[in-house]
């Protein structure tokens, strides 16, 4: 059930974020949105990077940085356990625009539910040493418009200008040019060899042609279906809340 939360004097928020949403994944987020709350006044601090798995650093980190509230979709049992041995309060089962979401904290109005994360046997945080996610892929590419994570995906896949690559287990992202968007031909399976040259186990697009199927299966790239020109970071959200279902 569905609560709201109420503001308590809290000095310092981290929110999990991915671009401008919250991630639903707390341990892989690119990075941590800060905001200072004094007074009733909220203002917005530096971002911290996600410093990747490794087992109760993540508590330490934050707790270390002031931080003694945290925000995001979802996280393992366990993880939500450390942070509270280090003092820090969990909400979970937040999504949408991170601002809003600390603004709505500070008025009260946030409405927390259930974390988005289902693996009960593991930290989502990143604070479990085995990492067996139900989704194994560690390097997944999302077709792009543009050069952010806030840039909508391309529906297109050989023709995208742009190829988002996030690596999972590293909490990194880039975002490279297509070379071969003006090829006449055998496009498909020329990007499929790039992508699968840089480790990508994993693609989002709107559509593929034949052969760039063909190539993908060969490849053994798994490949998920948009049926939404939705942001890079909105992809990536629904493919880790399995959301996203296999591109035939």
């Amino acid at each position: 059930m569905c609560t709201n939360v109420m503001t308590q004097e809290i000095k310092k928020i981290a929110i999990a974020q991915d671009g401008s949403l919250v991630s639903q994944h707390f341990g892989h987020c690119m990075s941590y949105a800060l905001f200072n709350l004094e007074d009733g006044k909220l203002s917005r601090l530096p971002d911290l990077e996600n410093p990747g798995h490794e087992p109760g650093k993540l508590p330490r980190l934050l707790a270390a940085e002031g931080v003694n509230l945290i925000i995001a979709g979802g996280m393992g049992p366990r993880a939500i356990d450390l942070f509270e041995e280090n003092g820090i309060e969990v909400i979970l089962g937040v999504s949408g625009d991170l601002g809003r979401a600390a603004e709505a904290y500070v008025n009260g109005t946030l409405t927390a539910g259930t974390s988005s994360c289902s693996h009960e046997d593991h930290a989502c945080g990143g604070e479990d040493h085995e990492h067996e996610h139900d989704h194994p892929a560690h390097i997944v590419c999302i077709s792009s418009t543009g050069t952010s994570l806030d840039s909508p995906a391309d529906m297109r896949f050989g023709r995208a200008p742009y190829f988002a690559v996030i690596n999972l287990a590293a909490n990194t992202a880039s975002i490279f040019q297509n070379p071969f968007t003006d090829a006449e031909s055998g496009v498909g399976p020329k990007v499929v060899q790039l992508l699968a040259s840089n480790g990508v186990s994993v693609l989002i697009t709107g559509r593929s042609g034949g052969n760039a199927s063909a190539a993908l299966k060969a490849g053994g790239i798994a490949a998920y279906e948009l049926t939404e020109p939705i942001t890079i970071a909105e992809a990536l959200q629904k493919y880790l809340a399995h959301e996203l279902s296999p591109l035939m």
